[in-house]
């Protein structure tokens, strides 16, 4: 596998998002429903998830350890609760039949018996068994049991495809009629409605599995909810989606990755298994690669979107989606990511019951997985998100950085967090603040809309006006209200913060948030010294914001004493002198302030890392520093606290997502502010950290620390003029001087010609080289 591959976005011109009559896979029919070219189901049976000509390669797998195992595990959740089991049950949600017990996992296997082995006396038992169980199947019509309703759908259909010609006419029709009924309890409806193909809970499983499962089973007999769902998909479903994964990352944060890649991932393997070939550009093969870049090397994921703090050493694996991903891809990687899974080892998992019966069908017994440690140590997602993790390397000592700048926002379970970053090191220390969790901090609660979700939660950038109205009265779930907070922050996208619901919306203004304007990492892209990101976060703020720009710069210092360094350089300019400015860094313990820096420690639950910034601009005479939270002010937005009551299993033990935060701000009025910060990154007990020093002069503002030299624009937009620059000290530093205009550039050094020709890329517009010290210019 070649590794650049992973890191840069695949462009897409829309007329690729549909296959062209030429290009569609022959080994099913094709045909036109509402202008949308559809695959049709075969006309023999098994159709759904196998084929014949799969059964005696799977014949084979059910004698593995491996297939052993899985079957081991549903045939003991085959076994009907007994009454002291059921009489402990306080909640019969979704996550209750989701659990597999009894029934519903036992005609799965009498069914795939029959069609491994013939055995007609376990197929009728299954059909006669699942029948009844759909005739007697009522959840209501609750959103979140609609997943109840799917797993009923699902197996039921597996019965109706795999017993197919040991059904009765009679009982096809009943399935049938069970099956819509039970559909149009579903939240979407039946006939589905198309409201929901980027984000919701449509986007999971009752459309991308469930109802597409049992359409494709009766489609001889009843093609009505096949040619629903699978208008659906290909109009709107999988161009969404070729658009996300141009960019190889999801939208939905970590805490639904695990669940809605993984439902994006059915239709990938079901219309693939039926014929209809790969319905996804290549890139989705390395959405999964966000997880392994935010690994910590504690295990736990450093977090995105609504997450929910674990109760460290917890792993949060995600077995469903690396296992679909790693097996349809061939991908070592994700194999790994797989094998983390606990219910290898043992029985009893988190892997989700109801989708036991896939890793039978499709998983790769044979793919070993392989760690990431050979990967580069810098991840670039690009359009629609513009995301960059860079880590120093993959031991336990590694520093791990997150710069955000968001294009695209789609809402949801998606954050307001343009221009964000985050760093781990021994511990998290600049975090994401707040928590999906509690009766406070669940959906559209308090916590969750005026602070959890927010800007101010995150370590980004606030312009405050205080008459600004933030409208939230279109956000989805209970606990509506007409306005939300004023945090200062980023603009609720969608009228009344309405979720993105289409293609066409996403790449409109109202959705669009900002622009990346540089990236790049180098001079050796596996190990690299440096790692840029700049963006234009303008849109994503109300017009009371007429610029915003940030930069990223972070340094792999390769030193164990001070491993890293993260630079981040902003002009902000508002519409009004008077509204004030504030850059925010987040922290779990107190930070430390003295002069012009602060200081924040991980002292508990086993950490040991640190950060110490340096703020270089504002300049001192001009500089207000404060820190803000402890008891009572944990989650404080300009005057109130939205508390959150997280309880049991979401309790914060390690108070992962944090209490404090650091406000830098400038003191005195002013329409354009700059703000530069040095961040140094190093272990609790460090005495020696690196001196930071100021550069500027009319064209350029940077640093120079330990051996490097960094510089940007001072007006944030790209030099074609000459500069110069002037650099004091000993030794042989190495130079990252961005903001350059693409072309050729000439550097002289103390007059003299340093560097003869040097080309600029209009990607990066970085100029990275090694000097010692002089004064430098820089011509083009």
């Amino acid at each position: 596998m070649k590794h650049k591959s992973i890191f840069f976005s695949i462009s897409l011109v829309f007329s690729s998002f549909c296959l062209s009559a030429q290009e569609l896979p022959k080994e099913v029919v094709w045909q036109e429903v509402e202008g949308v070219n559809v695959p049709v189901p075969p006309q023999t049976h098994p159709r759904l998830y196998v084929r014949s000509s799969d059964l005696p390669a799977l014949k084979e797998r059910m004698k593995t350890p491996q297939a052993q195992q899985t079957l081991s595990l549903m045939k003991e959740l085959s076994k009907d609760r007994t009454p002291a089991e059921e009489a402990a049950v306080t909640n019969r949600g979704f996550r209750y039949y989701y659990e597999m017990r009894g029934v519903t996992s036992r005609v799965q296997l009498q069914a795939l018996d029959y069609l491994l082995e013939g055995d007609k006396r376990l197929a009728r038992r299954a059909i006669t068994a699942m029948l009844d169980t759909l005739q007697r199947a009522s959840f209501g019509t609750r959103s979140d049991l609609s997943r109840a309703s799917g797993a009923m759908l699902i197996t039921g259909a597996m019965v109706y495809d795999w017993c197919y010609d040991q059904m009765k006419s009679s009982e096809k029709q009943a399935y049938i009629k069970e099956f819509i009924r039970l559909a149009k309890s579903m939240e979407c409806g039946y006939p589905p409605r198309n409201n929901q193909p980027i984000a919701g809970h449509p986007s999971e499983w009752m459309i991308m599995r469930d109802m597409l499962s049992a359409g494709i089973a009766i489609y001889d007999e009843y093609p009505d909810m096949y040619n629903h769902i699978i208008t659906m998909l290909y109009r709107d479903y999988i161009p969404a989606r070729n658009y996300f994964y141009a960019g190889q990352n999801y939208h939905q944060g970590t805490n639904y990755v695990h669940v809605r890649f993984a439902c994006d991932l059915f239709p990938l393997w079901i219309l693939d298994k039926m014929g209809a070939g790969g319905i996804y550009s290549s890139s989705a093969r390395f959405v999964l690669y966000d997880i392994i870049y935010r690994r910590r090397p504690d295990g736990v994921l450093m977090p995105a979107g609504d997450d929910y703090p674990q109760n460290r050493p917890a792993l949060l694996t995600m077995p469903t989606p690396m296992f679909l991903a790693s097996s349809y891809y061939k991908d070592e990687y994700l194999a790994y990511e797989f094998e983390r899974n606990p219910h290898l080892n043992k029985s009893g998992n988190e892997s989700m019951n109801h989708c036991l019966i896939y890793e039978l069908l499709w998983r790769d017994y044979d793919l070993k997985g392989k760690s990431p440690d050979d990967l580069p140590l810098t991840r670039y997602s690009g359009t629609p998100y513009g995301w960059m993790i860079a880590r120093t390397g993959w031991d336990a000592n590694s520093v791990i950085a997150e710069m955000k700048i968001n294009e695209q926002f789609v809402g949801n379970h998606q954050h307001m967090d343009g221009g964000s970053f985050q760093i781990y090191h021994k511990g998290p220390l600049a975090i994401d603040a707040g928590a999906y969790s509690g009766s406070s901090g669940g959906y559209n609660s308090p916590n969750n809309k005026n602070y959890f979700k927010r800007t101010i939660a995150h370590n980004s950038l606030l312009v405050y006006d205080p008459d600004e109205k933030f409208g939230c009265w279109n956000y989805g779930g209970g606990g509506k209200t007409r306005f939300a907070s004023n945090d200062g922050g980023q603009r609720m996208c969608g009228e009344g913060w309405k979720t993105c619901n289409s293609l066409d919306s996403l790449l409109s203004e109202e959705y669009t948030v900002g622009k990346v304007l540089a990236h790049g990492f180098g001079p050796d892209a596996q190990a690299p010294d440096y790692s840029y990101l700049k963006g234009d976060i303008t849109q994503a703020y109300t017009r009371k914001v007429k610029e915003a720009k940030r930069s990223f710069v972070f340094l792999n210092l390769k030193s164990e004493t001070v491993p890293a360094a993260l630079i981040v350089y902003d002009k902000v300019s508002a519409s009004n002198p008077d509204f004030r400015k504030y850059w925010l860094l987040h922290s779990i313990e107190e930070p430390a302030l003295e002069g012009n820096t602060f200081t924040v420690r991980r002292t508990k639950d086993g950490d040991s890392g640190m950060l110490h910034n340096t703020v270089l601009l504002p300049r001192a005479d001009n500089i207000r520093i404060d820190k803000v939270g402890g008891p009572g002010k944990e989650n404080w937005v300009f005057g109130t606290n939205y508390p959150n009551d997280a309880v049991a299993p979401y309790l914060d033990n390690a108070n992962e997502r944090g209490a404090w935060r650091v406000e830098v701000s400038p003191a005195a009025p002013a329409v354009t502010d700059n703000f530069l910060n040095v961040i140094q990154v190093a272990d609790n007990r460090c005495n020696q950290l690196n001196e930071v020093q100021r550069i500027e002069n009319d064209r350029i503002v940077g640093a120079q620390l330990a051996d490097r030299v960094v510089t940007f624009a001072k007006s944030s937009e790209p030099l074609q003029k000459d500069f110069t620059l002037t650099v004091n000290g000993t030794g042989t530093y190495k130079f990252v001087i961005t903001d350059l205009k693409a072309g050729n550039w000439q550097v002289k050094k103390n007059g003299r010609v340093f560097i003869p020709l040097a080309e600029v890329r209009a990607s990066d517009g970085v100029l990275a080289f090694e000097g010692t010290a002089g004064s430098y210019e820089f011509c083009r």
